[in-house]
């Protein structure tokens, strides 16, 4: 009986034991930004037919028969494919997936359009938002070390600064070199001028794209060849940066927020005299009146010790907060993303900061199955805080940084009473009134200068399918920006110092309106033929007006720049209206063969406003051409090669960035005194050129791009040529015409490069995943021609323009060491500006040897601010749920002017000196570098090779570490939650002394320092 009853038990569990099914539970997310990926597909390698995909929330479950350990495969459109061990069923699986950004059937956004990345004949680069995006205040500035060949330097460390971009190089001398940034189909040039009302003193350096907030970019696409950038015709010469705004998905409404803080401090301090040193310098350097004057003696001088540290006081520990908030979703017919962002930020100098609190709505809707409509809308709010401009009479110093970094050690900042010391016994000159003399950290304080931003973009779209292939494109846009910048100084400031008080108010409507129409029709005959075909017409107009006003003489300080007319000085009312026009008709044709020959054929007419009346047209030309050799047969089955495709490219684009009405002759009004009665005259302030014309630049590229190993290993190479022809340059004219120049188009400047990126996964598996990508580019940049009238251009004693040279090159004498008592004075060649020498002189090259050094013979090439290469690293680590990351940025070669420097190392009775004077030429210490103290050296005059400095350097440029987790919240959901901590800036190896060598001017004269962050934050997402 018992054996009865276990054999039909035995046969009753049977079936179910044997179709017994293990569950395995796991969740999918972008390795990159953590988000799900929804509908990802999962399979068991060994069961076939089984899978499933994921839902909303990138989980999944999967029923399977196979014991453990088994392999998973999971797949994603856009993704890499990945195997995944499951060795059991306890614990659910955690799987990251990488973005293929190598993938050939990846669209990449070009011009009026979209295009796989297979078909592209041109060089473009895809930047990911979620790469570089974290803390960055403004996006431009991420871009630098991330592209091969795009060069991006900080005209200042100021919160809210202009940042520079050159993309292969510089192209022209007076017109812009600016790429064209593209906006969700808007087209923007980013100058400051857009947001400068004409108050100098409040500053001139706002960056219009500061007002767009990083976080709400989907990815960057950077146009660097003409096959790519040629759609853009006129504006398409420095190259183009099409940047796309997140959109909403498909699927269950999504909402994110983010919070950072962060602590800023000034990377680097300068090296300058203590009050006790500098009292002894002051004792060889001051005159017997001077010192009788200022009571200064060599016992009190004992007593000083260290004293004021102004550049502590300068100085300081900032923060920045920022707010991030989205929400975003859609349905079968529509999507939106909706998201709001304030930023706060301190600057590590007193009294400056930036702020911007802005809003957008992208929103599309499929009204008919054939019919999209859409809208994209955005408003910011940015304000920069804080100045360091003089006005009127400088003394010599270039601004309130170099102030403070220059007054004298022995002199407090505060009085015994804790208010602000205005009585500075050294300061002479300029700088003395009453008694009294500016104080550079009250300043900071007292002085309120404001540059406000309002910045409203606004796009909408309709596009119309009318057959199959067939799309009709309509696009009307507004980018409105309102500027307001207030100043006002009391009397004890700078700015208002000699005049009893100043107030200024500058109020600037910047409005650009557009409207693109374009046809396009797509093709396909079988798998040999694939056709597109577009054409189109554009209308772009910008018109701005100014108006700024300003007075002097307050009588009450109270009420500020909210009351230009307590001043009883009227200083300036100044109005200007601009309006420039650019028509545009475009045809491009992308034709492939086999899907395996690509050629795209460009063309664009562009009609300016900006020239003259026979030369407003310019029409630019492009061909591209590539080819997939992997496509062919001798490669079809080399399993381990996935892509090479070579490109080339020829073509020629324009640049209208000139200014307006360069080519009229422009009167301007002027007034005077007769019998005592004012009166307005005109005169005529530029000679007009009939025949001004466009600046036109001649690309050719050529490359390749080849990744093996199913992509975990790609490189992409270029080697370009760019002339630019008609350069605008001034020329001398007859002195009949009552000028001494004109605007004339006659130069040539050329770039000739090669640049090299690579991208490589060094390791893939469950819970370990490595990236690295790194690039580098070589411009070789060169003046070819200034025209017939002259043979070399000298700009402010500092640079020259000359045939055979490169843009930024720097001109000057060469040091030759100190004079030493060994050496006959006779002998020595004198320099212009010190025509007796002296034991501890310092000694320039006779570079014709007539005995004199001066300026016309014997200044020589020092150099040039040009890099020889530039380049980037970057390296992404994950494992599990932690995540590391590490960008580098690096220029080799390219030298800076150190002017700041030359004022250190040219001492007076008045302002502090640099250390380096401690070792300063004495008989007793014959130092070979620095010379002897004497007031009127004259050693700051001139421009020598002391202080044409190497500005290389490599920069630690971000750091981030971060963990991710989904902890369960409300009704059994998940959270996504983000912790990170990062730090910009970390680590900088360079020789340069000053500040900073990342600048993008050619002169450092007391630049906005660079700062060093240090930023904790979290991203919520649910």
């Amino acid at each position: 009986m018992g054996k009865r009853l276990l054999v039909a038990t035995l046969v009753a569990i049977g079936p179910l034991v044997a179709f017994a099914q293990n569950l395995i539970t796991g969740h999918i997310t972008d390795v990159r930004t953590g988000e799900p990926l929804i509908g990802a597909s999962v399979i068991v390698k060994s069961e076939k037919g089984r899978g499933v995909v994921t839902d909303v929330d990138g989980n999944f479950k999967l029923e399977t028969k196979v014991e453990a350990p088994l392999t998973l495969k999971v797949e994603y459109v856009g993704y890499r494919a990945l195997d995944v061990d499951v060795y059991d069923f306890d614990e659910p699986v955690e799987i990251a997936l990488i973005d293929n950004s190598n993938r050939l059937d990846e669209v990449v956004v070009v011009g009026y359009g979209v295009q796989k990345r297979k078909q592209l004949t041109g060089a473009v680069t895809t930047v990911k938002n979620d790469e570089l995006l974290n803390t960055s205040t403004s996006f431009d500035n991420i871009l630098g070390g991330a592209v091969a060949g795009l060069d991006a330097t900080a005209s200042s460390g100021q919160p809210g600064a202009a940042i520079n971009i050159r993309i292969r190089g510089g192209n022209s001398i007076n017109a812009g070199n600016e790429p064209l940034y593209v906006i969700d189909g808007v087209l923007l040039y980013n100058s400051s001028s857009a947001t400068n009302a004409g108050n100098s003193v409040a500053g001139t350096n706002f960056n219009p794209l500061a007002s767009i907030n990083p976080s709400d970019i989907e990815s960057i696409e950077v146009l660097k060849d003409v096959s790519a950038s040629a759609i853009y015709g006129s504006r398409g010469a420095n190259g183009v940066i099409i940047v796309t705004t997140k959109s909403g998905k498909h699927g269950k409404v999504k909402v994110d927020y983010g919070y950072s803080i962060g602590v800023s401090s000034v990377r680097k301090r300068l090296d300058v005299l203590n009050a006790e040193q500098w009292g002894e310098l002051y004792l060889e350097l001051a005159t017997d009146a001077q010192k009788k004057a200022s009571g200064v003696t060599p016992e009190l001088v004992k007593t000083w010790g260290e004293g004021t540290d102004w550049q502590d006081a300068l100085f300081r520990t900032a923060t920045t907060q920022q707010h991030q908030v989205s929400v975003s979703g859609g349905s079968d017919n529509e999507r939106f993303h909706i998201s709001g962002n304030y930023t706060n930020q301190d600057g590590v100098i007193r009294g400056t900061g930036f702020t911007r609190l802005g809003a957008r709505l992208n929103y599309e809707r499929d009204i008919l199955k054939n019919v999209t409509v859409g809208l994209k809308t955005s408003f910011s709010k940015s304000t920069q805080t804080g100045s360091q401009s003089f006005r009127g009479q400088s003394n010599g110093v270039s601004g309130l940084l170099e102030l403070a970094l220059r007054t004298s050690p022995a002199v407090p900042i505060y009085n015994t009473d804790g208010t602000y010391n205005y009585a500075n016994p050294f300061e002479a000159g300029d700088f003395v009134r009453n008694g009294l003399t500016p104080n550079a950290i009250a300043d900071l304080s007292e002085v309120d200068a404001q540059t406000r931003v309002d910045n409203t973009l606004v796009s909408a779209f309709a596009q119309w399918e009318i057959i199959k292939g067939l799309k009709l494109r309509t696009q009307g846009s507004v980018n409105i920006l309102n500027t307001r910048q207030n100043v006002f100084g009391p009397a004890t400031s700078q700015i208002g110092f000699n005049s009893d008080g100043y107030g200024a108010v500058g109020s600037k409507r910047w409005e650009s309106d557009q409207v693109e129409v374009t046809l396009t029709w797509n093709k396909k005959i079988g798998n040999i033929h694939e056709f597109e075909v577009l054409g189109g017409y554009t209308y772009q107009q910008e018109k701005s007006e100014r108006l700024l006003g300003s007075t002097a003489d307050y009588a009450n300080d109270n009420l500020s720049y909210k009351s230009l007319q307590s001043g009883s000085q009227l200083i300036a009312t100044e109005t200007d209206f601009v309006t420039s026009v650019l028509y545009s008709g475009i045809g491009r044709i992308n034709y492939s063969l086999l899907d395996r020959y690509h050629l795209t054929a460009t063309l664009r007419a562009d009609g300016s406003s900006r020239f003259a009346k026979n030369k407003k047209w310019g029409w630019f030309p492009s061909l591209g051409f590539a080819w997939n050799v992997n496509e062919e047969k001798f490669l079809k089955n080399i399993k381990w090669i996935e892509d090479l495709k070579l490109r080339a490219s020829i073509g020629t684009v324009g640049n209208q960035e000139i200014g307006d009405y360069t080519f009229l002759s422009t009167y301007a009004a002027t007034h005077y005194f007769l019998g005592g009665i004012k009166n307005t005259a005109y005169y005529r302030s530029a000679l007009g050129n009939d025949d001004l014309k466009w600046e036109t630049t001649t690309s050719y590229d050529l490359g390749f791009d080849f990744n093996i190993l199913k992509g975990k290993l790609g490189f992409v190479f270029d080697v370009y040529h760019k002339k630019t022809s008609d350069l605008l340059l001034n020329i001398p004219v007859e002195q009949t015409t009552g000028f001494s120049s004109q605007l004339t188009n006659v130069g040539n400047v050329t770039n000739d490069g090669v640049e090299f990126a690579v991208n490589a996964t060094l390791w893939q598996a469950k819970d370990l995943t490595w990236q690295v990508s790194a690039n580098i580019a070589h411009n070789h940049n060169e003046v070819t021609s200034i025209g017939t009238g002259q043979s070399e251009i000298i700009n402010g004693n500092q640079t020259i323009i000359r045939p055979g040279e490169a843009l930024g090159t720097y001109y000057g004498w060469q040091f030759d060491g100190i004079v030493q008592t060994s050496e006959d004075l006779k002998s020595v060649p004198a320099p212009s500006n010190k025509p007796v020498v002296e034991y501890g002189d310092v000694k320039y090259v006779d570079q014709n040897g007539d005995g004199v050094v001066d300026q016309e013979n014997d200044r020589v090439v020092l150099g040039s601010a040009q890099p020889d290469f530039t380049y980037g690293f970057a390296t992404q680590l994950r494992y599990k749920n932690w995540n590391l990351s590490l960008n580098f940025q690096g220029s080799y070669g390219n030298k800076l002017y150190n002017q700041m420097e030359q004022a250190l190392e040219s001492p007076n009775a008045s302002y502090n000196a640099s250390t380096k004077l401690l070792n300063r030429w004495t008989a007793e210490n014959p130092s070979t570098t620095i010379p002897r103290a004497v007031a009127q050296n004259n050693y700051s005059a001139y421009l020598d090779s002391r202080f044409i400095e190497d500005a290389s350097y490599l920069r630690l440029k971000n750091i981030q570490i971060g963990y991710n987790f989904q902890p369960k919240v409300g009704n059994n959901q998940k959270l996504g939650v983000y912790l990170y901590a990062s730090a910009q800036n970390l680590l900088t190896i360079t020789n340069y002394s000053g500040y900073d060598p990342e600048y993008s001017g050619y002169v450092d004269r007391g630049t906005y320092p660079a700062s060093r962050t240090f930023t904790f934050g979290v991203k919520l997402s649910y």
